[in-house]
């Protein structure tokens, strides 16, 4: 299928949705509108607030003044239902409904403590792991707001990402050097930033934006987030489990959704000076924010431009022995642009779009040894995301999206390759896309007793396209994949909500499935059951069992086929002759699979609710993992645990297919090819042999204390975590956690914040339990390593005009300027290079200073 015709059919399934949902839409039956009120009320004390909406609507408000005056409260701007008004009031308070009816609405205390506040912008209904509207996850999801993302004092989502316990730093992320070899997939060929959640690879981490998935970036199959402007970022919504049944392939150990603002109404210009103390790593950060919302549309801007400095090996002393001139951290210069806008056409009908560019600089020098070849590399990274979504009321309790979009990203490489006597030239071109349409309804199906069974049904259409290397290159090709599939999830309420009940309050069920069928290597079903058991209003178990996939990706499948002649000694078999050596990619390989289930609980006291402890236990058996199975050439032939990948004695047809199928056959030793003279081929193209085994747990606290007019919060977040791997079928298992260049096995985050008037003082520590060096033998320790954060802010609360919405921040990330503990195994490759990249940083104490005002 041309690619003109894979488009026009895109366009067709988008349009044929589109006019879909139109005309369920007109053929709805009428139903009795639910009053909606213009209401236009600043961000105040929920008292006046009160007040605002009452005088707004008509509708009359009876409650404790004192208790509402205690709380701050977003602004409404817009058109709210009652419902929606009080719910988003009474959020930041310790009130609640005691009685209502059509015209009148009492409220009454709740509790004894005001619930933890929440940013304006974030009173939102977690969405991320169920598509039923208002339903309940029964996986762990985790919400990172725009509060907590402020407080960190990081200026970049990805170093957002790579603190949080549950993800790995490795992979394709800033700053991971001389890891490759022990983990092929710590290589950062683009200058990405990646999520890796439990270490499992980008590659198994499902990223989406504002609901949508992402496109992949360069060889690797990960989404790059480097270019997601951390001003429109309004929270990140974290699940750790398994859900294929919910979105489709990659989703092994988790999905992270990227939600950015939308319907906010005002400005933001912000400007961020910082570098470490140590030299080099100088960053300047400017964004420019602009929202507009009205009774019934939405519009946004934001614009972010970021240039960071190289840090060099000579600029830390840690790195003295390294070759100077080597890039710890390359320099990097980002622009971001998003815009986001939408309509309502009718009380039954909103549409809008959201679109994200981003382009990212970078360049890398890097020199292995002192009389090695200098490798420069220059890179040149564009990447555009867009999407469209429609949503139509088909009946008070009915609802139907329909959603369409295209995410892409270029990588333009140039290499340069310098030694004492010569200098070669190259460029590398990679080019990703994913284009997309669904459709999803979502209501009651029928009534229990207990209450109604809420269902989500929905159909799609996805096209994965990629490029590698322009037409007439050696390594040239252009696969593409087109994916069709369907989805369905129950919520089935098997005890409805009861205080009467001691041990009993509530139990849900939810059913999920997922059907996707891939044009290249067939179709796949994936299940998913949780429940969610309240014994009481202060605790929830909630537990889930479900299967996941992750597709084989293009580079895997479709790269160029490699043959290599050998004697067969270099190989490591004695008795003379030639041998044979594959390499590249396998037409025939199956997806890689998982079967996951955790078990939780949450606890938030009912008589304390800025109280919330929650624990995860997780497992992960994940298998038929893609790699290249032979990891010594030169004992191919004579390890016995590599005889599974090594044909002896080939026929002559074996041979004559292999020749024929190279893109390039290596003659390394110049020698005369005979047949009949090859006793072995050892095939070590990408292949499905390997099997891993992941369990942990995941423990966090929060808790809220007021002190006077002073607002103290305490949060502490840990993974523990270990992974047995099996590399290939005939080795025994080996653990993986906690050794050099994989996931620690323990890793925490915790801290302080203190709020008072316009004053916010937050302190972090941050620890990475200690590692086994396995490059060493015998194997050496690698110390723990412990660094503190802290962020001091103060909001100008005046009346002047000049100074309202000002706010002012200092930040400090490694305030005791720690430097990594040593690992020498590296150094053997790397001179100098003595720490483990994806787990430390050698960046040191970093001061940041940030100014912005808002409006």
């Amino acid at each position: 299928m041309s690619v003109s015709s894979n488009r026009k059919l895109f366009t067709s399934v988008s349009l044929g949705a589109f006019a879909l949902a139109v005309s369920l839409t007109l053929g709805a039956p009428a139903f009795a509108e639910v009053p909606r009120y213009a209401l236009d009320i600043p961000s105040e004390n929920a008292a006046k607030a009160l007040q605002a909406f009452a005088h707004q609507s008509g509708v009359q408000i009876m409650f404790p003044y004192e208790a509402a005056a205690s709380a701050q409260v977003p602004a409404l701007k817009g058109q709210y239902t009652r419902e929606e008004a009080l719910k988003l009031i009474l959020a930041h308070t310790a009130l609640e409904i005691a009685s209502q009816d059509e015209k009148t609405v009492s409220l009454r205390v709740a509790t004894k403590n005001v619930p933890d506040p929440v940013v304006p912008d974030e009173v939102v209904v977690v969405i991320t792991g169920s598509h039923i509207r208002n339903g309940h996850p029964t996986s762990p999801v985790r919400t990172i707001n725009r509060a907590e993302i402020e407080q960190s004092g990081y200026s970049q989502i990805g170093d957002v990402m790579r603190a949080l316990p549950e993800n790995f730093a490795g992979g394709p992320n800033p700053g991971v050097l001389g890891a490759n070899n022990v983990n092929p997939s710590n290589f950062n060929a683009t200058s990405a930033s990646t999520v890796n959640i439990r270490g499992l690879g980008p590659d198994a981490t499902l990223v989406l934006l504002n609901g949508h998935r992402l496109n992949n970036d360069s060889l690797y199959q990960s989404a790059d987030i480097s270019g997601i402007p951390l001003a429109a970022v309004q929270r990140v919504e974290v699940l750790t489990d398994g859900a294929s049944a919910l979105y489709g392939a990659d989703a092994v150990a988790g999905v992270v959704n990227f939600v950015l603002r939308k319907d906010y109404d005002g400005g933001e210009a912000s400007v961020r000076l910082g570098g470490t103390t140590q030299g080099g790593g100088f960053e300047q950060t400017y964004s420019l924010l602009q929202g507009k919302a009205w009774r019934d549309a939405y519009a946004l801007i934001n614009v972010e431009y970021s240039n960071q400095t190289a840090i060099k090996a000579g600029d830390r002393a840690f790195t003295r022995e390294a070759v100077p001139v080597t890039d710890l951290i390359s320099p990097l210069e980002r622009t971001s642009v998003f815009v986001a806008a939408g309509r309502d056409l009718s009380d039954r009908i909103k549409v809008g779009a959201d679109a994200l560019f981003s382009q990212r600089d970078a360049s890398q020098d890097l020199k292995y040894t002192p009389t090695g070849a200098l490798y420069y590399s220059a890179r040149t990274s564009p990447s555009l995301s867009v999407s469209t979504h429609a949503d139509f009321a088909l009946s008070p309790l009915w609802s139907l999206r329909v959603t369409g979009g295209v995410s892409q990203s270029h990588n333009s490489t140039r290499d340069t390759v310098a030694t004492a006597t010569t200098t070669s030239r190259s460029i590398s071109y990679i080019f990703n896309e994913t284009q997309y349409a669904e459709a999803t309804l979502s209501g009651p199906v029928f009534s229990l007793p207990s209450g109604d069974i809420q269902a989500a049904f929905g159909a799609g259409y996805r096209k994965d396209n990629f490029q590698l290397g322009h037409p007439g290159g050696s390594s040239y090709m252009a696969p593409s994949r087109e994916i069709g599939y369907a989805f369905g999830e129950l919520q089935v309420p098997v005890v409805s909500p009861s205080a009467d009940r001691p041990g009993l309050n509530s139990l849900t069920l939810s059913l999920a499935s997922r059907y996707e069928d891939y044009s290249d290597f067939g179709a796949q079903t994936s299940p998913k059951v949780g429940f969610r058991y309240e014994p009481s209003r202060s605790l929830v178990i909630r537990g889930t069992w479900g299967k996941s996939f992750k597709a084989p990706t293009f580079y895997q499948v479709y790269q160029p086929q490699y043959l290599y002649l050998y004697p067969a000694s270099v190989l490591g078999y004695t008795g003379g002759g030639q041998a044979l050596y594959t390499n590249g990619g396998n037409v025939d390989m199956k997806p890689e699979r998982s079967e996951s289930w955790t078990l939780g609980a949450d606890y938030i006291p009912t008589n304390l609710r800025s109280l919330k402890l929650s624990a995860t236990w997780f497992n992960i058996d994940y298998t038929d993992r893609v790699v290249r199975p032979i990891t010594s050439t030169v004992t191919s032939l004579s390890n016995p645990t590599f005889a599974p990948f090594v044909t002896w004695s080939p026929s002559l047809a074996l041979q004559s297919e292999l020749v024929s199928r190279a893109t390039t056959f290596y003659n390394t030793r110049n020698l005369v090819y005979n047949p009949s003279s090859v006793v072995a081929v050892a095939f070590n193209n990408f292949t499905n042999a390997t099997a891993q085994a992941i369990e942990g747990a995941d423990v966090s606290y929060r808790q809220t204390f007021e002190r006077g007019d002073a607002r103290i919060k305490l949060f502490l977040n840990a993974t523990w975590l270990t992974i047995d791997q099996k590399t290939v079928p005939t080795l025994p298992s080996v653990q993986l956690s906690g050794t050099i260049f994989n996931p620690s096995e323990l890793k925490a985050r915790g801290g302080i914040n203190w709020e008072r008037g316009g004053w916010s003082v937050t302190g972090i520590v941050n620890h990475v339990d200690g590692l086994d060096d396995t490059g060493m033998t015998p194997v050496v320790r690698i110390a723990s390593w412990t660094t503190a954060d802290a962020t001091l802010v103060y909001r100008f609360e005046g009346r002047s005009p000049f100074l309202k919405g000002v706010r002012v921040s200092l930040s400090a990330t490694n305030l005791f300027d720690r430097d990594p503990p040593k690992a020498f195994s590296t150094a053997r490759t790397f001179t100098g290079f003595n720490y483990d990249s994806t787990n430390h940083s050698v960046i040191g104490r970093t001061l940041a200073l940030t100014l912005s005002k808002s409006w």
